[in-house]
């Protein structure tokens, strides 16, 4: 009898430890998604354990980066085919997009979709606003986002999670224009979505003034490309730009696009061919790589607002946001440039991961405040 009193006791206690865990651990993690936690509950393990184990090679690094970059490490690498049907492919890459799992949107995070006309021409866009209220059609900071996936993936779904936390931490609402992918629409669809949107946005009475534009990757070149279109149509400019890891450089004419190649992990140089033919479209072979239609890093920033880039030492596209900074410098923009030592592409992305991403998107923070007084 005394051991059966003793084995419910044990299976009592257990059930109570089993009932905290499950309580304690969404509310520490912020989610009741099962991948995010078991992502989020996998990556503190293996921190805990990089706490004891240091990088000699790289000392900067936390213990929660490089648990983080373990993880990439261990995912499978998705494969480029040549042989498949291009659109199929796509549609494979999107259905792999994992980043709406990665950083999930928050509950309390609203999302209110609207269409944008201009010149006989719509776009869809989402305003994003942390607050469970609905966001302000007069609300005099926004980030125009435009999202990075290689003009292949990526949508309001993958990307409002991180969105709402810039939207928390910048204090501001960001619109998430869904532009058109690659390869059903080669460049410039991208360009003339955001030029849509910036229009019907001037013309709906929101200042320039009220206004910036941020990128990542992809999303960063179209940035670029977004405000040499401005200029060249000699419309208002934003306030600001952002670019995170931003991809300007089809010619890939830097140095880092051989020097990174085994240390980034997020980019497969191999495959990079194959984006850009896909992003030129059917008739690519007639396009020159160093286009400025196509590739920002060629074109002018003559004019350009204040622009903040970022990117890490480990990634292929180094020399594309050092290049863009020493062009933008050299045409006498305002100019900030920040790097990430053996921090990978699009780092502050995985804020929500290590603080080496938090410390980027604070330091942006501090420079975007006073771009908006």
């Amino acid at each position: 009898m005394a051991f059966f009193n003793s084995l419910f006791s044990i299976i009592k206690k257990l059930t109570i430890l089993a009932v905290l865990v499950a309580i304690v651990i969404p509310i520490y993690y912020n989610s009741t998604n099962p991948k995010y936690l078991g992502l989020r509950f996998l990556h503190s393990l293996i921190s805990i354990k990089n706490t004891f184990v240091s990088d000699t090679d790289r000392p900067m690094l936390s213990p929660e980066y490089r648990a983080f970059e373990s993880m990439l490490r261990r995912r499978p690498l998705f494969q480029i085919d040549p042989n498949l049907d291009p659109l199929e492919l796509a549609k494979n890459i999107r259905a792999s997009f994992p980043l709406d799992t990665i950083v999930p949107r928050s509950s309390s995070c609203h999302v209110d979709k609207h269409v944008y006309e201009n010149e006989g021409h719509t776009v869809d866009a989402h305003w994003i606003h942390h607050e469970r209220a609905k966001p302000k059609l007069n609300a005099d900071r926004i980030i125009i986002y435009l999202h990075g996936g290689g003009y292949i993936v990526g949508d309001v779904q993958a990307y409002s999670g991180f969105e709402c936390h810039l939207s928390r931490l910048f204090n501001v609402t960001v619109i998430h224009l869904e532009y058109r992918l690659v390869p059903e629409h080669p460049l410039p669809a991208a360009v003339d979505d955001a030029l849509t949107l910036y229009r019907a946005l001037l013309h709906g009475g929101i200042s320039a003034s009220r206004l910036a534009i941020m990128g990542d990757s992809a999303g960063g070149g179209l940035t670029l490309l977004t405000i040499q279109a401005l200029l060249a149509r000699q419309l208002p400019i934003p306030r600001a730009a952002v670019t995170m890891s931003p991809w300007a450089d089809f010619s890939a004419s830097g140095q880092s696009y051989t020097r990174n190649r085994f240390t980034d992990l997020m980019i497969r140089a191999e495959s990079l061919a194959w984006g850009i033919q896909r992003v030129l479209g059917p008739n690519h072979e007639q396009i020159l790589r160093d286009d400025p239609s196509y590739s920002p890093l060629f074109g002018s920033f003559k004019g350009f607002p204040p622009l903040y880039i970022t990117a890490g030492t480990a990634e292929i596209l180094e020399d594309d946001a050092k290049g863009v900074a020493n062009k933008a410098r050299a045409e006498e923009v305002d100019i900030t440039l920040e790097m990430g030592q053996n921090l990978m592409h699009v780092h502050p992305l995985f804020v929500n991961y290590f603080p080496e991403a938090r410390d980027t998107l604070e330091n942006i923070r501090r420079w975007l405040e006073p771009k908006f007084q």
